[in-house]
C-alpha cells in the first residue's frame, strides 16, 4: 500500500503541476498578448513622436526663415532711414541755398533798379545836353 499511496501522491502532484502549468501557460499567453499591445502602443507613440519631431523641424526651419527675413527687413529699414537722413540733409542744404538765391535775386533786383535810375538820369542828362547844343 505504500506503493499505491506514493503513486497516488505522485499522480496528485502531477495533476497539480499540470494545472499550475496550464495556469502558467494561460498567464504566459496573456503576458504575450499584453506585450503585443504594449509594442503596438509604443509603435503608435513612436510614430506620433516622429510626426511631432517632423513638425517641430518644420517649425524650426520656418522660424529660421522668419528670422532671416526679419534681419533683411531690418537691414532694408536701416538703409531707408539712412537714405532719409541724407535726403533731409540735402533738403536742408537746398532750402538754405534757395534762401540765399532769393536774397541774391532781391539784391540783383535792387541793383538793377539803381542802375535803371542811373541810366534814366544819364539819358535825361544826355537828352538835355543834346537839346542844349542844337
Amino acid at each position: 500500500m505504500d506503493f499505491e499511496k506514493t503513486m497516488q501522491f505522485l499522480l496528485e502532484q502531477q495533476a497539480r503541476f499540470d494545472a499550475r502549468q496550464a495556469e502558467f501557460d494561460n498567464r504566459q499567453a496573456e503576458f504575450v498578448a499584453r506585450q503585443a499591445e504594449l509594442l503596438a502602443s509604443q509603435a503608435e507613440l513612436l510614430s506620433s513622436q516622429a510626426a511631432l519631431l517632423g513638425s517641430q523641424a518644420q517649425f524650426v526651419e520656418r522660424q529660421g526663415q522668419f528670422e532671416e527675413r526679419m534681419t533683411r527687413i531690418e537691414s532694408v529699414l536701416l538703409d531707408v532711414a539712412t537714405a532719409q537722413e541724407r535726403t533731409n540733409e540735402i533738403l536742408a542744404t537746398l532750402t538754405e541755398r534757395h534762401v540765399e538765391l532769393a536774397q541774391s535775386h532781391k539784391q540783383l533786383s535792387d541793383a538793377q533798379q539803381v542802375t535803371e535810375q542811373s541810366l534814366n538820369a544819364l539819358i535825361a542828362t544826355l537828352e538835355r545836353h543834346i537839346a542844349n547844343h542844337k
